[in-house]
């Protein structure tokens, strides 16, 4: 009897903004030459969706994840709990899901604004990678914005003017709004005293040397140098321009679905699900490095 054919690796782009389909690998056995291309299509398309991947068990998915770079778990202060997972320990569980009165993961059911995984730190990650366990019958779904479009679509004189800018992170406050442990002790609402790392607006990402818009979330969010007003109307513009929908693409979740992207391009935001049912998400990232931006010496504005 024949052995059957291996299939050959594909890359599907979705014809969106951003993202393509990877096609044909086993995640759990793979050579060095199919994970030389998935990582060039991940450069090229910022967002991969691997599917099928319900057997990849934890322990494999770290091993995978970890082909990219080292693995950098979220703060503990971002955390509920120091371990999920006895087998996989870098993992964060994502979930909505109690048991015995306490969640056993983070983020619930909300919607989750747009934002970039660990902006608020001074070395956000470089990749995130999401699993599904459990996937409710609607809702929950996850949109990416292309930042590199973003950046390119955004009026010259707009361009011009955040091309030297910073923007301020705020790290106090978590998706939901709530003061993050390590914070309890903020009452200002202020955001130009809010705490958080400094970042350039225009980030040049380290390996294809492209130009991007890097935005955090909205909440908290400033930009030093600036009186208050024309700061929020710019981070206001900027957000806005970043979230139009030809500049996104949006993933509908199924069981077993793998999602990496690259934050060091891409926003993402996550639709509510709120009375849908049961959402489980495993999630690995890895270490990036400090944000440097296309020009060295930020001006002011008066």
């Amino acid at each position: 009897m024949l052995a059957k054919e291996k299939m050959k690796l594909e890359v599907r782009p979705t014809g969106a903004a951003l993202g393509a389909d990877i096609v044909g690998v086993d995640l759990a056995s793979f050579g060095d030459d199919e994970f030389a291309l998935i990582r060039q299509a991940l450069l090229d398309h910022l967002v991969l969706r691997i599917r099928g991947c319900n057997a990849l068990d934890d322990v494999a998915f770290t091993r995978f994840a970890a082909r990219f770079g080292e693995i950098k778990p979220s703060p503990d202060f971002t955390r509920s709990r120091p371990v999920y997972l006895t087998d996989a320990p870098l993992v964060t569980v994502i979930s909505n899901v109690t048991e015995n009165g306490k969640p056993i993961g983070e983020h619930g059911d909300g919607e989750l604004n747009w934002h970039t995984d660990l902006g608020f730190t001074d070395y956000p990650s470089a990749l995130t990678m999401l699993l599904a366990r459990e996937v409710p019958p609607r809702g929950g779904n996850t949109s990416f914005a292309n930042m590199y479009r973003a950046l390119e679509t955004l009026p010259e004189a707009t361009r011009t003017r955040i091309a030297r800018l910073k923007l301020k992170h705020q790290a106090s406050h978590n998706a939901q709004g709530g003061k993050r442990p390590g914070y309890r002790d903020i009452e200002t609402d202020d955001v130009r005293e809010m705490p958080g790392p400094v970042h350039p607006i225009v980030r040049v990402h380290p390996d294809t040397r492209r130009a991007a818009l890097y935005l955090g979330r909205r909440f908290g969010a400033y930009i030093p140098g600036l009186p208050l007003a024309r700061s929020e109307a710019l981070v206001d513009e900027l957000w806005t321009h970043a979230a139009l929908p030809e500049n996104t693409w949006t993933q509908e979740w199924q069981v077993g679905d793998l999602i990496v992207w690259d934050n060091r391009c891409t926003m993402h935001r996550r639709d509510a699900f709120t009375g849908q049912g049961r959402r489980r998400m495993h999630r690995l990232t890895t270490k990036g490095e400090r944000p440097m931006g296309a020009v060295a010496d930020p001006v002011e504005y008066g």
